[in-house]
């Protein structure tokens, strides 16, 4: 670029541009660029219409500023040449300096300000993204260069400013603050009291909220400016007072709801109360424990004792003689005067804490036994925490126990913020949230990721996040290797030693297991035990907190413990390791055909010979259990088809992929099916296995049909026509030739389209397969449709509702009655068509079937218009646009054009 101005008339153009100028010199990925120009609403062809926006803007800048990535676009350009970028490298660079070039430099970036940021880039996803950021960052400069100002920079001026600015963010107290302190500092009091009165009014009305701490205070010194000033005594003590609580975490942030609910356990007076917070390694009980002591400091005025007991860690766990003896001697009693067992030191204690108020911290607890001695008498408070639940704790001596869980993202932010910076959490969205979930949300992993990122503060957070998605690397890189306390592999260990052998083995195998939750029953196909004993087991993990329990019979793992557990998991004997997959695999395979005998009993052919498994038998009661099932489920089942692909299970993987396709369609779930359908074929195609790649081609074929991917989709059911062919035919080969029909139908070639379903009806037949009949004459109806021959086609969809209705398949029963609701719309049989298409839609909503409303509510719409009934089409219209925008289709294009509707935005 010359520096020269250029005319960009294409709002998608100046999107685009906007969209690269704020990543300069790096690649922005096509995903990326898609959300920046057109948002939620992609085109069907993406890289085509980029490509297209990207050759204009080359002729306009020239061909070398935009760069082709493999996977994406680069701009090759200064990033001092993009104002907000520009805007922001001057308040990072501000932040090293001397007041006076900070103040030079503050004032070089304001200068930059145009108004709202972005404005007019065409672009609302880049706006709402980068919008508060670039208003948060001003607003800072503005309020840090005011600070610099005030006492050299008449007040009068600084006033103006502040009001002005005050009326532009009214809800940003931090401009308040100063413009009410710098008017008391002026002498005008009252008017500083007026704006906080104003101020605390307006938050009350809009937010119903008090001003801020701050403010608060400043108010208060307001109202009391002309109070004399009483100098209070220093407390004096006649003895010294134990204090021997841990240094309080600098910064300690994101656990305000838990410091709340902490509060809550505290009642006025009463006898011994006992706190215990519990959770896994790293998660922060110790730092929120010290921290919530700290607090309480001034309720306790006779002291605070600690131990840490080291009930998990590398030592020996702390004994309660040990630990008795520290506690006795801090509060007076001499060494050679300690009693000589553990019950006469518990009583000793207790007496001697006897009329006092004491806070007692007991860290890292193994087991309640090791906590009862050490418990004080009345008016004391005991906080202990633990790795364990220390279940008898709380049902013998009424102990109040909070789980301690991970930090959301929120939290998460504050954390790492305190070592990265916001600017550079803010300017990485995407990172940080993933950097989060990669650790799991663990205070300690957290801390160490933002270590790391705070030495390398040149690096991306964006390339730290890539070093950590490797899991067989994960634990070695959060770790600092000169302090053993930050091994968070080494406080996994800990618990993990401290298991019996059996549950130990457990939580190993439950490590392979790719999905969430875990079940019980779960848990004894892996173990390869009865339910009984597993429910023991899988308990124990989660009194240990190796596992999380959120719900009866419901178990997870945390993200870095499950990673630990694989890796224990790799270390063990390889054939117990893949004979708990096999287990898992046959044992999800067959619970996936029980619920195919009511939603799609076709799919159950003589082919599709299971394993035999034993285990808990699983069967459900009707269709919506079996989906409530497959919908918690799903990411394990998909994960599965994934594993028995890569141990070179084509059998397993290509079977379960087949089952699974019938929620698939039925809930529209076309990532899962297309990944499945993907892995089952190439397995089969490795392991020369043709009857398996007749089934995965013909599932793959049909899954890229769903897509409209229909090019592809007809490769992949010709290779499976063909296999069909090599073997002499088998039970799919009319499902191959009626997707084939349907292939056709798509490319409105519909005479080629019937002959290819009549051959499969007859085929079906003649052989006896009347689960496959009534597929082939829902083509043969949607063939005549399109042809116009709509009594044949009422006549093909009726015949195929009655078919699939004995069969109890309610799924394909309501889409044949659609289609009939469809022939007799076109054959303006307009009250009979309402009738048909209504009860199908009602059908299909009781299956929770969105993808299969479209077609009917877009019958639906036509027949209402063709009736004059203006408002019904467009309420149908609208419920069929919705669920379009929901799923991605692009059929709402034909819906919009039918209602004339202009397209969003």
């Amino acid at each position: 670029m010359d520096g020269s101005p250029r005319s960009l008339s294409s709002a998608r153009q100046r999107a685009l541009l906007a969209t690269l100028a704020l990543s300069c010199g790096r690649l922005v990925s096509i995903d990326a660029l898609a959300r920046g120009v057109w948002g939620e609403e992609p085109p069907e062809r993406i890289r085509g219409s980029l490509q297209t926006n990207v050759m204009r803007l080359r002729r306009l800048f020239g061909e070398s500023v935009v760069v082709t990535e493999p996977d994406g676009y680069r701009l090759v350009l200064d990033p001092g040449r993009v104002d907000a970028l520009r805007f922001l490298s001057l308040l990072e660079e501000a932040v090293e300096k001397e007041p006076a070039s900070e103040r030079a430099l503050l004032a070089e970036a304001i200068a930059l300000w145009g108004g709202t940021p972005l404005e007019g880039v065409g672009s609302p996803t880049l706006a709402d993204e980068w919008g508060p950021l670039l208003t948060e960052r001003y607003l800072f400069a503005v309020e840090r260069r005011i600070d610099l100002d005030t006492g050299r920079v008449a007040e009068a001026e600084l006033v103006a400013e502040l009001t002005d600015l005050v009326a532009q963010h009214p809800l940003r107290e931090s401009l308040w603050e100063r413009l009410v302190r710098i008017l008391a500092r002026s002498g005008r009091r009252a008017e500083a009291l007026a704006r906080y009165a104003r101020l605390r009014s307006l938050l009350v009305d809009e937010l119903g909220v008090e001003p801020g701490a701050e403010l608060r205070r400043l108010h208060a010194e307001l109202l009391a400016a002309d109070a004399p000033i009483t100098p209070q005594p220093l407390p004096v003590t006649a003895s010294p007072i134990p204090r021997q609580l841990p240094f309080d975490v600098a910064g300690f942030t994101g656990r305000e709801t838990e410091l709340t609910e902490l509060d809550g356990f505290l009642g006025q007076g009463g006898p011994t109360r006992i706190v215990v917070i519990e959770g896994t390694a790293g998660v922060g009980k110790t730092s929120l424990a010290v921290h919530w002591s700290h607090r309480l400091r001034e309720r306790f005025p006779d002291g605070q004792l600690f131990v840490d007991l080291r009930g998990h860690s590398a030592g020996t766990p702390v004994t309660p003689m040990d630990a008795l003896s520290g506690f006795l001697q801090a509060v007076g009693v001499l060494a050679d005067a300690l009693p000589s067992t553990v019950e006469q030191r518990s009583a000793a204690l207790r007496s001697r804490l006897a009329g006092t108020r004491m806070l007692l911290l007991l860290d890292n607890a193994r087991d309640a036994d090791q906590i009862r001695p050490l418990l004080p008498g009345s008016g004391n408070l005991v906080v202990v925490t633990s790795r364990n639940q220390l279940r008898g704790l709380v049902a013998r001596e009424g102990a109040r126990r909070m789980s301690l869980r991970s930090l959301d993202e929120h939290a998460a932010r504050a954390l790492l913020a305190e070592s990265v910076g916001r600017e550079r959490l803010d300017a990485e969205p995407g990172a940080v949230a993933e950097l989060t979930q990669l650790c799991g949300g663990l205070p300690l992993a957290l801390a160490l990721a933002g270590e790391r990122a705070s030495r390398f503060s040149g690096t991306s957070l964006a390339y730290i996040v890539d070093e950590l998605r490797d899991q067989r690397v994960r634990l070695d890189t959060l770790r600092d290797p000169q302090d053993a306390g930050t091994d968070l592999r080494a406080a996994f260990s800990w618990s993990y030693k401290a298991l019996r052998p059996e549950a130990a083995r457990l939580f190993r195998l439950l490590g392979l297991f790719p999905g969430v939750p875990i079940r019980v029953s779960t848990a004894a196909v892996a173990a390869g035990t009865g339910v009984l004993e597993a429910r023991e087991l899988i308990d124990h993990l989660a009194s240990a907190h190796l596992l999380n329990q959120p719900r009866t019979d419901r178990y997870r793992f945390h993200d870095l413990l499950r990673v630990y557990a694989a890796e224990l998991a790799e270390d063990d004997v390889p054939g117990e390791r893949e004979a708990a997959l096999r287990r898992l695999i046959d044992w999800y395979t067959a619970a996936v055909a029980a619920a195919n005998q009511l939603i799609r009993p076709d799919l159950l052919t003589a082919d599709v010979r299971l394993e035999p498994v034993d285990g808990p038998s699983l069967g459900f009661a009707d269709h919506e259990e079996a989906t409530a099932w497959y919908i918690e489920e799903r990411p394990a089942l998909a994960a599965l088809v994934r594993v028995a692909a890569e141990h070179g299970w084509a059998s397993r993987a290509w079977k379960l992929a087949w089952l699974l396709r019938a929620f698939y369609t039925e809930r529209h779930d076309q990532e899962d099916w297309l990944a499945t359908a993907e892995l089952a074929v190439e397995a089969t195609r490795a392991a020369s296995d043709s009857l398996g790649l007749q089934y995965a081609a013909n599932n793959l074929g049909s899954a890229y049909l769903r897509a409209l991917r229909i090019d592809e989709g007809l490769e992949a059911l010709e290779e499976a026509r063909k296999a069909s062919a090599e073997t002499g035919g088998s039970e799919v080969t009319v499902a191959i030739l009626s997707n084939l029909s349907g292939a056709y139908h798509l490319r409105s070639e519909f005479e080629k389209s019937e002959q290819l379903a009549s051959e499969a009806a007859r085929l079906a037949a003649e052989a006896g397969q009347r689960t496959f009949v009534p597929h082939a004459l829902l083509n043969i109806s949607a063939s005549r449709i399109g042809m116009g021959a709509y009594d044949g086609a009422v006549e093909a969809a009726l015949e195929a509702r009655q078919a699939f209705a004995d069969l109890g398949d309610r799924y394909h029963a309501a889409l044949a009655l659609s289609n009939s609701g469809e022939a007799l719309e076109g054959a303006k049989r307009y009250e009979e068509a309402e009738a048909s298409s209504s009860a199908a839609l009602a059908e299909l909503r009781a299956l929770g079937a969105e993808y299969g409303t479209i077609d009917t509510l877009s019958t639906l719409t036509k027949i209402m218009l063709s009736m004059g009934r203006t408002e019904d089409a467009q309420a149908y219209g609208a419920e069929a646009l919705a669920v379009c925008q929901r799923l991605g289709d692009p059929r709402a294009e034909e819906i919009r054009a039918m209602l004339s509707v202009p397209p969003p935005g």
